[in-house]
């Protein structure tokens, strides 16, 4: 440990001239100099750049999560704060190319997420993104409910706002090693520092890694693997008292086995394809700060680029039926400005501009595989079946595969002006506020494709056909080459009362629009190409085939239209219809409030809301999930519920907490086809959330042989969770039950750490998938068992 320790601190030096310093601050009740010994759960830190009421006083419903409650909540990632704040919750999904979450009944599992996620003020674009390391993190904001007028598209379930330390408020350098069962093992390594009173930098390095929790019977090994390494530069400038300036850098890289999807009633996966996911993830930040004479500018840009491949075996099974390598490419440009009163008087504003780039290029080289071009044989010899015998063709596939690439290019840019006001003192009257808002929004997005088959096949012997010629050959790939492009406007009104029933208690009322951005789906090229190739192929065959060996139908295997047809059959939807989806929009209304009680040992938060959503986007597995999915406007949906927050702490070293969230998140008017979902629960969205535990820090005397000890625990619950939209399959109600210990003595800290310490077996998601007998299997993704280790932390504080 210490030669590991020796070996970061001579890395940092070499970087960026690490040494060991303090800075003196002003004891302002002593009148002299002291060195001040700061511990990282002490920063939170609530200032906004563009809220105008302080976190604790916004009229909104909104968790603020420390450091140290993530630390004792064992909370390392977005997805593992599912149930710490109410009604919110991250299902997995096998890996982290998507990270949908839902808010209040309200989510996406592809497309454009209903939650955002910022990191240090810059957006992130793409799910694919969501899932990263926290390391060093200052606070965690989660606002929920609509918050469209400040935050814009996609912010329809809420806004997550992570910042993370900095090195001109915290100064130290901390090492941290850890392992545990499944080949767990991580290490982490940072330092801040400042180097004259305007200039600080810090660097965070990490590396995690684990063998997987699930068994591939086909292999025999396991298939969720994963591997995980990153850093974060963060330079910040003070450059005077008026201006300031903070640049940052992220890099992620991800390598991961993924998908264990595996029969409902099994343990093990059984697929032969291999399915994995690789990210790479570079991030970078510039934030600059001009304070003004009772005004503050703020001006926020930022860069992504995202760099992912995705594999996956499609049919799930030990059969070469179907797979899919998905790559995608994505650069991301942001920049905000905003304007912003900094007095606090009776009227406060801010007046911002938004505007965003975002170029995202798909490429999806399908492939059907022998099994696969067997079930299209099926499929064709079942149609042949039905002709006489004496005018009956015999039709193979030539080749025993098709390839089916694709490369889609989405770019989307949009512009957006807002403002928010509030106003205390409403009408003269003491402890009145009312905060009102509006927000303009244009949005630009395209998709530009090119798609094929090839491969495509087949022998005709046409029947009486001379057995020694051999048989006609017919080729018919396909292409499919365009590009389509839409643009929308929508515009976003928040109006909010707020009355204080004293200094540490007061209750509000709050209606807000939002939006989610509308587009096209790539991935329904998948079936859109299949139909094309089969309706060639008819086409082919019935214009190739001599005089009385047709199928009796013409060139294009259509049916020719009859009179009483054009007037009857409804018009086909065209190409753009079927790739295109329209924004969904909603309206957000609230009731709540936050008291603090027992000279604010107590501190309880409540809401209660109702959201309508209209035009509501629905998630569709094509062909039994073996055909891609597809993204469609569907009616309406309603939700309404409960969310109720407490924390106490009767003493510096004991306290308990409780999040509970219950909504009832409803389909209104949604029909598919001629079946009618109307009043049917949202699938994927939790009816309850819980969590519950506490926390309690023993300090000993100077001289003992420990300092301190820690010991926390909580029950976190989630359900009833529906998986289909027939609300015909669900998960119940569970609960993991997480603890720690971590033992103290002088810089040097032990954390003993246990996860689902019951082994509660839950699925953690559910979706039915077709087979070639034309069965429907229920496929699950399990939840991860008991999990358990050590971290050995090395901290100086400087």
């Amino acid at each position: 440990m210490k030669k590991l320790f020796l070996i970061f601190l001579l890395t940092l030096n070499v970087i960026y001239g690490f040494s060991f310093n303090y800075y003196p601050i002003e004891d302002e009740e002593k009148g002299k100099d002291t060195i001040r010994t700061l511990n990282l759960d002490e920063f939170v830190i609530t200032s906004s750049v563009k809220e105008t009421n302080a976190l604790k006083r916004m009229p909104t419903a909104i968790s603020v999560i420390s450091p140290k409650m993530l630390k004792s909540r064992q909370v390392n990632s977005l997805t593992s704060m599912s149930g710490i704040v109410p009604n919110f919750f991250i299902p997995n999904y096998g890996s982290k190319v998507s990270t949908p979450i839902y808010i209040r009944g309200v989510g996406a599992r592809l497309g454009a997420q209903t939650v955002s996620l910022y990191v240090d003020n810059v957006p992130y674009f793409n799910a694919s993104a969501f899932d990263f390391e926290f390391q060093d993190i200052q606070r965690i904001e989660v606002l929920r409910g609509t918050q469209g007028t400040l935050y814009g598209r996609n912010a329809i379930g809420g806004i997550i706002n992570v910042y993370t330390l900095s090195p001109n408020t915290y100064q130290g350098s901390t090492v941290e090693v850890g392992g545990g069962n499944y080949g767990q093992m991580e290490a982490r390594m940072s330092n801040y520092s400042k180097f004259s009173d305007k200039f600080g930098s810090s660097l965070a390095l990490y590396y995690k890694k684990d063998d997987g929790y699930f068994i591939n019977n086909y292999t025999g090994k396991k298939t969720d693997d994963s591997e995980n390494i990153g850093g974060r530069l963060k330079l910040e400038l003070e450059a005077s008292d008026a201006f300031s300036a903070s640049l940052f850098s992220v890099f992620d890289h991800v390598s991961q086995g993924a998908f264990p999807y595996m029969h409902i009633d099994s343990t093990a996966v059984n697929f032969n394809e291999p399915s994995s996911y690789k990210r790479k993830l570079f991030s970078q930040g510039l934030s600059l700060k001009y304070q003004g004479d009772g005004f503050v500018i703020n001006s926020n840009t930022g860069y992504q680029y995202l760099n992912d491949e995705m594999y996956m075996d499609q049919d799930y099974s030990p059969r070469s039926v179907f797979s899919i390598l998905q790559e995608q490419n994505q650069h991301s440009i942001s920049q905000e400005i905003t304007f912003k009163s900094d007095k606090k008087e009776r009227y406060n504003w801010v007046v911002g501009a938004f505007g965003f780039y975002d170029y995202r290029k798909v490429s999806t080289p399908v492939a059907l595989k022998e099994d696969g071009v067997g079930m299209l044989q099926d499929q064709l010899d079942r149609i042949l079946s039905n002709i006489p015998p004496a005018i009956k063709p015999s039709i193979t596939y030539a080749n025993d595969r098709i390839e089916m690439p694709g490369i889609y290019r989405k770019p989307s840019k949009g512009i957006a002006l807002f403002q928010q006001s509030s106003m205390n003192n409403l009408f003269g009257a003491e402890g009145l506020s009312l905060t009102f808002g509006i927000r303009a929004d244009y949005e630009h997005s395209a998709i530009e494709y090119f798609t094929e088959t090839q491969g495509v096949e087949i022998n005709v012997r046409p029947p009486n056909y001379p057995p020694h010629l051999p048989s006609i050959s017919m080729k018919s790939d396909t292409l499919m080459e365009g590009r389509f492009s839409k643009g929308f406007w929508e515009v976003l009104p928040k109006i909010a009362l707020q009355y204080d029933l004293r200094d540490d208690a007061f209750v509000y009322f709050s209606a807000s629009k939002g939006y989610k951005t509308g587009g096209y789906n790539e991935q329904s090229f998948s079936k859109l190409l299949q139909n094309a190739m089969q309706e060639a192929l008819m086409g082919k065959m019935a214009a190739g085939m001599p005089s009385g060996g047709g199928t009796g139908m013409p060139a294009g295997g259509t049916k020719p239209p009859s009179d009483s047809d054009n007037s009857e059959m409804p018009k086909a939807p065209t190409l753009e219809e079927q790739l295109s989806y329209d924004p969904e929009t909603s309206w957000n209304y609230e009731f709540g409030g936050r008291f603090s009680f027992l000279n604010k040992k107590l501190n309880a938060n409540f809401s209660l809301f109702a959201m309508d959503v209209d035009n509501i986007q629905i998630i569709h597995l094509l062909d039994k999930a073996t055909a891609g999915r597809t993204v469609s406007n569907a009616g309406k949906s309603s939700s309404k519920g409960v969310e109720l927050s407490l924390a106490y702490a009767p003493t510096n070293s004991l306290s308990f907490f409780s999040e509970y969230g219950f909504v009832s998140a409803k389909f209104k008017n949604y029909k598919s086809g001629d079946t009618d979902y109307t009043d049917n629960y949202i699938p994927f969205a939790p009816r309850h959330t819980l969590s519950v535990g506490g926390s309690y820090s023993h300090s000993f005397d100077n001289g003992s042989f420990i300092d301190r000890v820690t010991a926390s625990a909580q029950y976190t619950g989630a359900g009833k969770i529906y998986w289909t939209d027939a609300n015909d399959a669900y998960q119940s109600f569970y609960g993991l039950t997480n603890a720690s210990i971590t033992v103290e003595k002088g810089n040097v800290g032990l954390e003993l750490w246990a996860k689902n310490i019951f082994d509660t077996s839950y699925n953690a998601f559910y979706f039915e998938a077709g087979d070639l007998a034309g069965n429907t299997n229920p496929l699950v993704q399990k939840g991860t068992p008991t999990t358990f280790g050590a971290k050995l932390r090395y901290t100086i504080n400087y």
